[in-house]
């Protein structure tokens, strides 16, 4: 079953709730979240500084610093590539690795020097590296994210 939100924009407030019992709310603004603000279980994003806050307190109905992180991490990455950068063939298949340092596995979108979207295999090495493999070699762009 779906749930729905209910989204209310008032220039920098942006709340969404989804209907049925308050709580587990974002709340969006700019600066430090007023104490005033919220309901317990909610949280808030500093649009100012990234950082993301919550959940508000249940039993002091505040906002809590040490429950809030920055969002500063880099969250997607594009990568081109030429022919000359692809390896192989070994086993008949040619392979792209791609160091992303963004620190998960991101999903990935690759689409050739024409445009077109492409399937190719994904290795996740890591955390931050992949290697693309393909059963023809072509220059293009991976979107990772």
């Amino acid at each position: 079953m779906a749930t729905r939100l209910i989204v209310t924009e008032n220039n920098p407030l942006v709340v969404v709730r989804s209907t049925g019992a308050p709580g587990r709310t974002i709340i969006s603004g700019a600066g430090n979240p007023n104490n005033a603000l919220g309901v317990p279980g909610d949280f808030y994003f500093d649009t100012n500084t990234t950082r993301f806050w919550g959940p508000k307190d249940i039993q002091t109905n505040t906002w809590n610093i040490a429950k809030s992180f920055i969002l500063d991490k880099q969250i997607s990455l594009t990568h081109s590539w030429e022919l000359a950068q692809i390896v192989g063939p070994v086993n008949g298949i040619y392979s792209l690795p791609i160091t992303h340092n963004l620190g998960f596995h991101p999903n990935v979108t690759v689409k050739s020097s024409a445009g077109d979207i492409l399937e190719t295999g994904i290795d996740y090495n890591s955390i931050n590296i992949l290697t693309l493999t393909m059963a023809q070699p072509f220059s293009g762009t991976a979107y990772l994210s």
